[in-house]
């Protein structure tokens, strides 16, 4: 590919001047977080695991490795000033998508945009809605995978150790080794594979070949940007017309509803097979996915329970209860959600998290848009 030609790393790097630009993806809707989770305060917006919503928590992680002036935030277009006060940054920083159109279109704007002010910018690309509790392993892995999408012209993207054979990630094939740079090891990926049955899963899980895809990705702009043109030809022109000075709001909005609704994965990665980089990593990280994952990441009483607000548990165990201004009281309750979110109340089973999106396409049908 002409892209792929290597260029000498950045002095950056290594610590002098640094072209490394990070994008935080934060247009998500997380209805698995309903009550609280509204499409006023998505899931990125709470504060799920302390006083730091989880967008500021991926924001502060970034400043180990990218300069504040550089870390880019892009999200809803009614979202983006208030994105901007809440990190302390400029609304120059935060862009603001007139709609949802998936991770590839996001990532190419974010390139075009880049290259105007950097031609050398090398771009990661981080959910902005994850946890990781290792931040210092984090730090470290994020600057190999940046010097070597610098240096070798080449996606990197990092793949989570398992610690299970979980049905509710996408996987990724680790393939030959690509090398190991201070202490880190990189190899090549093999392929891209789709959240499994639990059958399959556990057969990834056992031969240590498989990483849990993160959807954290690293990589030159020029590179990104060139594989857009190749690929998703739409995507690249309505991007480079975006990126012109002096086009409207309006006119922005009016290039963006045309381009497809396509993920980074299936639009561009894919369509690189045995071109892009792996690193593996442990690092604490979890994607947040569902109240369930609180039960994880926050602090447990004696029989299993992560309580939270006005709340009385009665020879209950294995539950996340949530409250606010009223009490919620339980007795012999046992692996469930219940959240009270001041307008609502949400019951759940905990095995059926994943299935509160039901409730809000429900309220949709319905239009009770207040619950929305």
């Amino acid at each position: 590919m002409k892209w792929a030609v290597p260029r000498p790393i950045d002095a950056t790097l290594r610590g002098k001047k640094s072209n490394a630009w990070a994008v935080i993806m934060a247009g998500g809707s997380g209805t698995r977080f309903w009550p609280e989770s509204r499409k006023h305060l998505p899931k990125q917006f709470l504060n799920l695991l302390g006083p730091q919503t989880l967008l500021e928590q991926t924001f502060r992680r970034l400043l180990k490795v990218v300069p504040a002036s550089r870390i880019l935030v892009f999200t809803a277009r009614e979202k983006a000033r208030a994105t901007a006060k809440l990190l302390g940054i400029p609304g120059t920083q935060v862009i603001g998508e007139p709609v949802g159109r998936n991770t590839a279109p996001c990532a190419a704007w974010a390139a075009s945009y880049v290259l105007k002010k950097d031609p050398s910018a090398v771009l990661g690309i981080f959910p902005a809605d994850h946890y990781i509790g290792d931040t210092k392993t984090f730090a470290r892995v994020v600057r190999v995978a940046f010097e070597q999408a610098e240096e070798k012209g080449v996606p990197v993207t990092l793949g989570i150790q398992p610690v299970g054979a979980h049905t509710g990630y996408g996987y990724l094939e680790r393939g030959d080794s690509a090398g190991t740079v201070r202490g880190t090891r990189v190899f090549s990926l093999k392929r891209f594979c789709e959240k499994p049955e639990r059958a399959v899963a556990e057969r990834y899980f056992r031969s240590g070949k498989f990483m849990w895809n993160a959807g954290i990705f690293v990589w030159r702009a020029d590179c990104l940007l060139e594989t857009t043109r190749r690929y998703l030809p739409a995507v690249f022109k309505a991007v480079v017309k975006i990126t012109m000075d002096g086009l409207s709001p309006v006119a922005i909005g009016r290039l963006f509803k045309k381009v497809p609704h396509i993920s980074i994965d299936y639009g561009l990665m894919e369509k690189l097979r045995g071109t892009i980089l792996m690193i593996p990593v442990s690092m604490g990280w979890n994607d947040v996915g569902n109240w369930a994952t609180l039960r994880d990441l926050l602090p447990r009483d004696g029989k299993g329970n992560v309580a939270l607000g006005k709340t009385l548990l009665v020879e209950s165990s294995g539950n996340v209860v949530k409250g606010r201004d009223r009490l919620i009281a339980t007795v012999g309750l046992k692996d469930h959600v219940v959240v009270d979110s001041g307008d609502a109340i949400l019951v759940c089973p905990m095995h059926a998290t994943e299935s509160i999106r039901k409730i809000v396409a429900v309220l949709n049908q319905k239009k009770l848009d207040r619950f929305l």
